[in-house]
């Protein structure tokens, strides 16, 4: 039963290996070496009788007599005047030769297991990467990314490390078998009864593998607590400190830390019980098989001695390794709990991929339409309802509506950030499910009120995303349009300067003002504002207009904005509210209509 469970672990790390797409036949050449070492370490261990032998008898001459010697020796015993001593001296060597080999092979073994592991880890590490850029951006909206990120180097690096353990005890298993089969040909008797005592080595491990299982999964869940919490603090620490929240959140974490404590000290403990309680039951047993040797060797008169020596050591060598199939288990149950997290990742519910058509967009001809379109984050919760109208090329169409109306939802959508229904969003009468999202996002640019900036410098913040590189004169004059020339030139390192997370460094002027750089160096046709002058001031915000007016000249333009006053401008005004659409026209013809634009339009008089 217990061996049956063990298989179906083994055959779950398999499946788990096919489904990352982890090649297990890499691992062969470590455990061909382990498997090589355990034999040339048994035939050294089998020299060891009549080295034995020859010691306690002070004579050699029954050497002449043994078929393997006379194989490997041939006439020597007649040209040396000493051939006893020659054959003490060759059965030295030939045992420490062995050893050295045998030594030599298990560490090529393991530096091979080591380095197969390394890979391991960078091909899953590569895959689970790979993966996450493949969801759509729903799944990051309701993922904790600090806990993608534990999965991504903590899991990944602790399963490598129980797989080292893996190779460290087939290495053990090889040479058990080794010793068994050397302890057969000396004793069968004993031997039997040492493989009739093995099962009890499985029933004894058997209750802890099965807490150290649930332990690791109480693991797992207090692992992704504590990354959820790490992060959300971390990126929030004005918000902690505008509200003199530290102590709460030391306290707080301090919680979760002592619990993610205790949960590895409770695997922990669960694992080292393991081996003391095997060495006191292999103990016992040697114990009781040296007391039945006495036994034969005074009863019996046997006089096997030596090879009863020999038994014993090969005994003593096998008891560390009677427990191998433990360790296995023993690993197995200590990444059940990242392994299922990890598993969770490659299986595909809930991942909200959005897939892309085989056709070219080649460029925006006539209109963008919308028919009828509706969108749920989650099941009977609806963000969009029925929304209907058209974006016309070389036109600044602005969207207006409150907080959660479904402005920011409805441009996720245009940009295949969420997967649409079919037939909602038409691009020059073709649906957009059927054009691929490299040629369709290599045409649109956007600036979000959330400034997406990385630690890195103001150049490569700039150039992000483009395929070729960009000379000085081009950034220079696309910092001027920008309105960031000025402030640039004065930085010690220009271009060059580094921003932080997340442009910490900046201000939120110059930071709007860097994603407004980065996307007017697109030069997209499809330009996308959504609040982009939410974070300025009133000089700066004015400087930016300008900027945009400038940019959108002969592109499509959507605008997102609460504050009306910077869509004036715009061809056509579309409300939304409620994820409904509720109206739309010119500035004058809704403040003529008296609608629900009107409304807002009295209500920010007052601002």
């Amino acid at each position: 039963m217990q061996t049956a469970n063990l298989f179906q672990r083994l055959l779950k790390i398999r499946k788990f290996a096919a489904k990352t797409d982890i090649k297990l036949k890499y691992f062969i050449v470590p455990a061909v070496l382990s498997l090589g070492s355990a034999v040339i370490e048994g035939i050294g261990i089998a020299l060891l009788i009549p080295l034995t032998k020859g010691v306690l008898q002070m004579d050699f001459d029954f050497a002449k007599e043994m078929k393997t010697m006379q194989f490997i020796m041939h006439d020597v015993f007649h040209i040396y005047s000493r051939p006893q001593l020659f054959i003490f001296v060759f059965l030295v060597s030939a045992i420490l030769g062995s050893m050295i080999i045998s030594s030599l092979m298990r560490y090529f073994s393991t530096i091979t297991a080591i380095y197969q592991l390394k890979s391991f880890s960078d091909n899953l590490r590569r895959l689970i990467f790979k993966r996450y850029l493949d969801f759509g951006k729903l799944f990051f909206d309701q993922n904790n990314l600090g806990h993608l990120h534990n999965i991504l180097i903590n899991f990944v690096n602790q399963i490598a490390s129980e797989f080292l353990n893996f190779q460290d005890a087939f290495t053990r298993f090889f040479a058990l078998i080794v010793y068994l089969i050397l302890m057969f040909v000396i004793e069968p008797r004993l031997t039997m009864l040492v493989l009739f005592t093995l099962p009890f080595f499985y029933i004894l491990s058997r209750r802890l593998i099965v807490k150290i299982k649930r332990s690791s999964s109480v693991y797992a869940s207090f692992s992704k607590k504590i990354s959820e919490q790490i992060f959300n603090i971390l990126s929030c620490i004005p918000l902690v400190k505008i509200y003199a929240h530290e102590n709460q959140e030391k306290k707080q974490f301090d919680i979760l830390s002592n619990n993610l404590r205790l949960a590895e000290f409770s695997i922990e403990k669960k694992r080292q019980l393991v081996k003391p309680i095997n060495e006191v039951a292999i103990l016992i047993i040697v114990m009781v098989l040296i007391s039945i040797m006495t036994f034969m060797v005074t009863k019996e008169k046997t006089g096997q001695v030596s090879s009863f020596l020999v038994f014993f050591y090969l005994l003593k060598r096998a008891s560390n390794s009677f427990y191998v199939l433990s360790i296995i288990k023993n690993s197995l149950a200590s990444i059940n709990g990242p392994i299922n997290e990890i598993k969770k990742i490659f299986e595909d519910k809930d991942k909200f991929f959005v897939i892309g058509g085989g056709k070219e967009f080649v460029g925006l001809a006539d209109k963008i339409e919308l028919r009828g379109l509706s969108f749920c984050y989650m099941q009977n919760v609806q963000v969009l309802n029925g929304v209907s109208f058209t974006i016309e090329k070389n036109k600044v169409t602005a969207l207006v509506g409150p907080s959660g109306a479904g402005k920011t939802t409805l441009i996720n959508l245009i940009l295949r950030f969420y997967e649409c229904p079919p037939s909602s969003i038409y691009i020059d009468d073709t649906d957009v499910k059927n054009f691929s999202l490299d040629s369709l996002r290599k045409r649109m640019a956007l600036v979000s009120q959330d400034t997406l900036l990385f630690n890195d410098t103001l150049k490569n913040n700039i150039v992000y995303g483009l395929d070729k590189p960009v000379d000085e004169a081009a950034l220079l004059g696309i910092a001027k349009k920008a309105r960031l020339h000025d402030f640039i030139m004065r930085l010690p390192n220009k271009f060059d300067t580094y921003i932080g997370d997340k442009g910490v460094k900046l201000s939120g002027g110059e930071k709007q003002r860097v994603t407004i750089a980065r996307a007017l160096l697109k030069n997209a046709e499809i330009l996308i504002l959504d609040e982009a002058t939410s974070s300025l001031d009133s000089k700066t915000e004015k400087l930016i207009q300008e900027a945009i007016s400038e940019a959108i000249k002969g592109r499509t333009t959507i605008v997102i904005a609460h504050r009306l006053s910077t869509i004036k401008n715009a061809d056509k005004i579309v409300v939304i509210e409620s994820g409904k659409f509720i109206e739309e026209g010119t500035l004058e013809e809704l403040l003529g209509k008296k609608g629900k634009f009107y409304e807002y339009w009295q209500e920010q008089k007052f601002y």
